[in-house]
C-alpha cells in the first residue's frame, strides 16, 4: 500500500534531483568546453626575459640494483628558483654542461654536478617556434638533437609535428620541416630524435614506427614489439642506437633502456635493462657522456608534469665496459 504522504514529496525530491543533475551536467559540459577553447584559442602561456637563478640538488637514495647490470653513479633531486623550471623532455650535452628542454618550450642549462648542492641555471624561452608563443601548445617541445654539422640545434615539437633547427645561440630559428598537422594524431607526434650526418631519425609517440629523413625524403618503417612507448634515443659510442622507454599503469610508471635494432624491413627493441627508480619517475630525456677513463654515462631526466608528486630527478647510469648488456642479433 503506498503512503501518500510520503509519495508525493518523493516524486517532487526526484524531480528537483533531476533538474539539479541536468544542471549540472550542462555546468561540467560548459566548464569542459571552456577550458577546451582556452587550450586551443585562449593565451596559456607567458614568454619571458632569460634568467640565471639557483638549482638545487638534493642527493636521492637509490638503491644500485634498482638499475643493475648497470651502475648507478648518482642521482638527484631539482628545484629551481623560477616556476618555469620543469616538465623537462629532452636532455643533450654541450661540452660540460646539460642543456633539458622542456614542453613547455623552456631551454634550461646548467652544469654537471660536481658534488655540491647548489648550482646556477639559465632558462630562457625558444626564441622561435610553430604558431602563437602564447599558446603551450604551440611549444611542446619534446625532443633536442646537436646539428653534427654545427649548425645549431633540432628540435622537435610535438603538437605541430614540424622540426626546427636554432642556431648555436638559441637567438633563432633558421630552418622548419613540416610534417603536416595531419601526420600524427593529436599529442601522439615525434618524440624521440637522433641527428646524424646526413640523416635525421624520429620516432613518434604512438610507438609504431620509425622516421628516417634521408635526402630530402621521409621514409617510414614498421616498430614491431616495441610495448612501452620510446620518449628520448641517443648513439652510443659503438654506434648503437639506445633508447629511453616509459610506460604508467596502476602501480605507476615503468622504465627501462633498450638497443634500437633492424628487423627485417623494419626495427626492434631489444636487450632491455629495467630501471626502477621510483613509483613516480617520468623519465623522458637522455643524453650521452663519454668520460675520460672511458666509461660510457649516461644522463636521465625526468618530466615532473608540474604536478606533485612528481618531481625532476636527475640521474647518471654507467655502462660497463664490456658494452650493453647483451648481444645484438647482428
Amino acid at each position: 500500500m503506498r503512503d501518500s504522504r510520503l509519495n508525493h514529496p518523493e516524486r517532487r525530491w526526484q524531480q528537483s534531483f533531476t533538474n539539479g543533475t541536468v544542471a549540472g551536467a550542462l555546468l561540467i559540459a560548459f566548464v569542459i568546453l571552456l577550458c577546451a577553447w582556452r587550450w586551443d584559442v585562449g593565451p596559456d602561456r607567458q614568454p619571458m626575459p632569460p634568467r640565471t637563478v639557483r638549482l638545487h640538488l638534493e642527493p636521492l637514495r637509490i638503491d644500485g640494483s634498482a638499475v643493475a647490470p648497470l651502475r648507478l653513479a648518482g642521482a638527484w633531486r631539482l628545484t629551481a628558483d623560477d616556476s618555469r623550471f620543469g616538465g623537462l623532455s629532452a636532455l643533450a650535452l654541450d661540452k660540460s654542461r646539460l642543456m633539458a628542454l622542456s614542453d613547455t618550450g623552456v631551454l634550461a642549462r646548467f652544469d654537471l654536478p660536481q658534488g655540491g648542492t647548489e648550482e646556477t641555471v639559465t632558462l630562457a624561452d625558444l626564441p622561435d617556434g610553430p604558431g602563437s608563443p602564447l599558446l603551450k601548445k604551440n611549444r611542446d617541445s619534446e625532443s633536442l638533437a646537436r646539428d653534427p654539422f654545427g649548425r645549431g640545434w633540432w628540435v622537435g615539437f610535438e603538437q605541430h609535428n614540424q622540426l626546427w633547427l636554432y642556431d648555436r645561440a638559441f637567438r633563432s630559428g633558421v630552418r622548419a620541416i613540416d610534417f603536416g598537422r595531419e601526420r600524427w594524431p593529436r599529442n601522439l607526434g615525434i618524440e624521440a630524435m637522433l641527428v646524424d650526418r646526413g640523416r635525421i631519425t624520429l620516432v613518434p609517440e604512438s610507438g609504431n614506427e620509425v622516421v628516417d629523413i634521408e635526402k630530402g625524403r621521409a621514409v617510414s618503417r614498421p616498430l614491431r614489439a616495441s610495448g612501452d612507448r620510446i620518449s628520448d634515443m641517443a648513439r652510443l659510442p659503438n654506434g648503437e642506437m639506445l633508447v629511453l622507454l616509459r610506460d604508467v599503469g596502476l602501480t605507476g610508471f615503468r622504465n627501462s633502456l633498450g638497443v634500437l635494432e633492424q628487423d627485417g624491413e623494419g626495427w626492434r627493441v631489444s636487450r632491455r635493462v629495467a630501471l626502477r627508480v621510483g613509483t613516480f619517475a617520468n623519465l623522458e630525456g637522455m643524453a650521452v657522456q663519454t668520460l675520460p677513463s672511458g666509461v660510457v654515462r649516461l644522463w636521465l631526466v625526468t618530466d615532473d608534469n608540474f604536478q606533485p608528486p612528481q618531481t625532476t630527478m636527475l640521474i647518471a647510469i654507467d655502462i660497463p665496459l664490456g658494452g650493453w648488456p647483451g648481444r645484438s642479433r647482428r
